[in-house]
């Protein structure tokens, strides 16, 4: 035992407030960690505990008080020191858990000089603050935006514009209306600026062209970017190689190889890259693509879709017949019902969640908002991993997210007018993007300059409709939509046009529908609403188009442990009308973290406060139909259904999606996946919403 009096020792802990030195805390917190991964001794805990007091001892033998967080850092080493490393795991778990219970800022370390929250300045720290090679944090989160708008405004052409736009780019992400995809807030500023989000990638039916593809993509990969591909001209299973029958593998094994080296690099931010693979309707493999993931954890880090047709889709809905065809030949080697084919995807969507549907004839119609270089360049076949973004081979798209509850008034209207201006800064940022990028392929770097593609969406919208008090699934709601998109686009034309003027159109823009026109853009394409995610956290509001996920909820986090959250907004319009409760947020728990049917609230919140499976699947598809009318790329939206779902109803969904024009569609079936991080009451509960 340590020769210090430890009876007169104070501890300063997480929340400011001084206490005595407590040994048999020491104690508890060792052996719960130790229970944590199987230990059986508790003495062991104890002597443990002395080691603790020891340490401290001989490092700081006459220091008089210590921080909790210094406490614990002494009984990580301890443990690690002392050969228990899974109960050090377990402690780390258990200390990282009790400093989000109480959201202590300064239990991060990390200086907030712009006034954030805990969880914002948390994921800032997790991800996206610079680090030294010892990882160690060396920017604040003013500092990062600064280096982002230091970066982007670097490319203008002289020292005046570079003072303007910086400036005007620090004033839009410094008030979170406007952030730069998360590859952005990662690598602007560094040595090699790999700034863009996803890329595509051509294929073609030659084994040397496949690998030089596989090295080419894993080389972005490792710099951060998730990759597309159409394997639709990789010729079927067990057909002929050098004209020897049944040797060719097909394309799930082609598929299956770019799965497995996109597990090999984990970029900077923490993130692991992803795939989108597609095939065809009229491939001959497409039966066995679409069953490719009916076994859990395979082509775990690829999403597949199938790429439909207006032909298609009118010979599904018919029942008509459909030939399939072995692209090596180009011959029908089957003809099937075509409706068999939607079928079968909607019965594997159903139990997996996979395929979703990519429309090539809605992304390919030769118009401003659906492809304008078809004419002369031919069609996109292939998207990016979440399928938001149709591109052209060797193409990137480099994403943007407008916080849209930053527009609206006081009195609970919409500022378009404001909306405007951010557009117009906005656009000129992402385009800046794309003139400070450094990409390691040629033929990325001269693709992405050619198009000049960008991709503006937002985070906030659910968050906006609850503070303008219209419900989600509304006509309102639609035509709302309609209007912010339409009001989006327009602003970036103009920008695009007037930034044509100054620096000069893309480079392919003879190939396309503005050649000849006074008005010639600088970007191909403009809006896209990915799935926001990693943004919609540091802004702390809604993901993208989604609404509300859940109101109320049991999170699983950090090696198991659950806490309990609620949304804000709710709890701030209950306690306005006095009956807010933790015995009603722990209803709202067992609900599925909804309030339909709580009679105890009222309607007019009821109507509001909609979470993702209050809606019915077809008002989703319909905002998705809203917000695509004025989108020039594509659309990330999740079609969540309950569990009660048949497989016809994904496939009415399918045949809706198409109809209303939407260019793709994934759906999302309630415990479709046996593991879920959020959780709502009882597993054995179903969902009848």
């Amino acid at each position: 035992m340590a020769s210090k009096d430890w009876t007169k020792i104070i501890v300063e802990k997480l929340n400011g407030t001084k206490e005595s030195l407590d040994i048999k805390k020491i104690v508890t917190g060792i052996w719960r960690s130790a229970q944590e991964v199987g230990g059986t001794d508790e003495s062991l805990a104890t002597k443990l505990a002395d080691d603790v007091l020891e340490y401290l001892n001989e490092n700081h033998p006459r220091k008089k008080s210590f921080k909790s967080s210094e406490i614990g850092d002494a009984i990580e080493k301890v443990l690690i020191e002392k050969g228990h490393a899974k109960t050090a795991k377990a402690f780390i778990l258990y200390r990282e858990n009790k400093k989000h219970k109480t959201m202590d800022k300064a239990s991060l370390g990390v200086t907030d000089d712009i006034g954030l929250s805990y969880n914002t300045l948390y994921i800032l720290k997790r991800r996206y603050l610079k680090r030294n090679e010892k990882g160690e944090i060396i920017e604040t989160p003013r500092q990062m935006i600064e280096r982002i708008a230091k970066a982007l405004s670097k490319v203008e052409s002289t020292e005046k514009k570079q003072k303007e736009w910086y400036e005007k780019f620090l004033e839009i992400m410094i008030n979170f209306e406007f952030l730069p995809g998360t590859r952005t807030i990662t690598n602007a500023g560094k040595g090699r600026q790999q700034m863009a989000n996803c890329f595509v990638w051509p294929m073609e039916d030659d084994i040397n062209y496949i690998f030089e593809i596989l090295h080419k993509s894993t080389l972005i990969k490792r710099n951060g970017g998730g990759c597309g591909y159409n394997f639709s001209k990789i010729r079927p299973k067990e057909d002929a190689v050098n004209g020897i029958p049944e040797l060719a593998a097909g394309p799930v094994k082609m598929i299956e190889m770019f799965d497995l080296m996109t597990s090999i690099f984990r970029q900077e931010g923490r993130y692991e890259s992803g795939n989108m693979a597609i095939l065809n309707v009229n491939h001959a493999d497409i039966f066995n693509f679409i069953n490719a993931k009916q076994n859990d954890g395979y082509l775990s880090k690829t999403n597949i879709s199938i790429g439909i047709t207006d032909d298609f889709m009118e010979a599904a809905t018919k029942g008509k017949k459909w030939d399939l065809i072995n692209p090596r030949t180009g011959e029908v080697v089957n003809t099937v019902n075509a409706r068999s084919i939607l079928e079968l995807a909607a019965q594997l969507a159903w139990a997996t969640g996979d395929p979703g549907i990519i429309n090539l004839s809605a992304i390919n119609k030769g118009t401003a908002l659906a492809n304008p270089l078809l004419k002369e360049r031919g069609p996109i076949e292939a998207t990016n991993p979440c399928g938001e973004v149709p591109l052209f081979p060797y193409e990137s798209c480099n994403l943007g997210y407008v916080n849209f509850t930053k527009f609206v008034k006081d009195d609970g209207t919409f500022d378009y007018k404001h909306l405007e201006h951010v557009m117009n800064v906005a656009t000129r940022l992402m385009d800046n993007v794309i003139e400070a990028s450094w990409f390691p392929v040629k033929e990325v770097t001269d693709s992405v300059r050619n198009h000049r593609r960008i991709g503006i969406g937002c985070v906030g919208w659910a968050e906006t409709l609850v503070k303008m008090n219209v419900p989600y699934d509304s006509d309102e709601a639609f035509a709302l939509a309609e209007k912010v998109t339409k009001t989006m686009y327009e602003a970036a034309f103009e920008t695009s046009v007037g930034l044509a003027d100054e620096k000069g159109s893309f480079p392919y823009v003879d190939q396309s529908i503005w050649a000849g026109k006074k008005k010639q853009p600088r970007n191909v394409a403009l809006l896209t609403f990915p799935p926001s995610s990693g943004n919609a956290v540091i802004c702390e509001t809604s993901f993208g188009i989604e609404p509300l996920f859940a109101l109320a909820y049991e999170q699983n986090v950090l090696g198991g442990m659950r806490l309990k959250s609620m949304n804000q907004m709710l709890m701030d319009r209950l306690k306005e009308r006095g009956i807010y409760s933790d015995s009603l947020s722990q209803k709202i728990i067992e609900n599925h973290g909804s309030i339909q049917g709580i009679q105890e609230i009222p309607k007019d919140i009821r109507d509001v406060f909609k979470v993702a499976h209050d809606i019915h699947w077809r008002d989703h598809i319909r905002m998705q139909a809203a917000f695509q009318k004025w989108t020039d790329n594509a659309i990330t939206k999740t079609i969540n259904m309950p569990s009660t779902t048949t497989p016809e109803d994904i496939r009415e969904a399918y045949a809706l999606a198409w109809e209303l024009g939407c260019k793709g569609l994934t759906v999302y079936r309630d415990q479709t996946k046996q593991e879920q991080v959020f959780e709502f009451g009882s597993k054995d509960k179903e969902n009848n919403s």
